[in-house]
């Protein structure tokens, strides 16, 4: 078996958040919340400290990206959240982000994304709160609809920005695998290939995913209970992924 061969059968962009600080110098425990690109069927057993399958996953792609087949981690056990961000009802009637956003770069279509899948953010949110055990957040490559949730819980948990930021740019090393894997497939509903734009990070884009979740005096936690959040929700959260 070839060097890419082996590079497509086990998750490109999986890793787990904890480890990192809070800006009281709180420590951010791990095995609370993992991110990846989209698991498949016969993918072998991550590499390190993982518990795997995760009991709780959330799936934030379409369902034209999911289609009629069962979540490759249903069929192990886990639990799955069908949560779309993008391309269908995302909480909130009507709404969808599609090649318009696209074409204002990744800056607008994050921007985008916190507008019209708020209600959803809260949901994962509340989701998040309650889960059993790891809780897997993916999409496609695990970098655009994964990198805006988990920066919010990160920083509702209060990760530092250059923290959040460096956890976000660290995908842009694994593309090349998670483009072998989609094997020409969209990274996002409404892209009809991996263009340059959409195939890269951009601190442009998650910085304005932080400029805005931050704009309040009180941070992310008052971002979300302006668009219906729990205050029992945020507690939770905080209390289960802050050592």
């Amino acid at each position: 078996m070839g060097t890419d061969e082996i590079s497509t059968v086990r998750l490109a962009n999986l890793r787990d958040v904890g480890g990192m600080t809070t800006d009281a110098g709180q420590v951010i425990r791990p095995g609370v919340l993992y991110r990846s690109d989209m698991p498949r069927v016969g993918d072998a057993l991550p590499v390190g400290d993982f518990t795997w399958p995760p009991p709780t996953v959330v799936d934030l792609r379409s369902a034209v990206e999911r289609g009629s087949s069962p979540h490759p981690l249903s069929l192990l056990g886990s639990e799955v959240h069908i949560m779309p961000l993008l391309g269908e009802e995302t909480g909130r009637a009507s709404d969808s982000v599609g090649p318009d956003a696209l074409a204002g770069g990744l800056r607008s279509l994050y921007t985008a994304i916190l507008d019209i899948a708020a209600p959803r953010l809260v949901e994962i949110v509340d989701l998040a709160a309650e889960a059993p055990g790891p809780l897997l957040v993916h999409c496609a490559a695990g970098k655009d609809r994964t990198g805006i949730v988990v920066a919010l819980l990160l920083r509702l948990a209060g990760v530092g920005r250059e923290q959040v930021i460096a956890d976000y740019l660290a995908t842009g090393a694994n593309m090349p695998g998670v483009l072998r894997r989609l094997r020409g497939q969209s990274l996002l509903p409404g892209a009809r290939t991996a263009s340059r734009a959409v195939s890269e990070v951009s601190r442009e884009a998650v910085e304005q995913v932080l400029a805005i979740i931050d704009a309040d005096p009180d941070g992310p936690q008052a971002w979300l209970l302006d668009r219906g959040a729990s205050p029992d929700s945020i507690a939770h959260w905080r209390k289960r992924i802050v050592d």
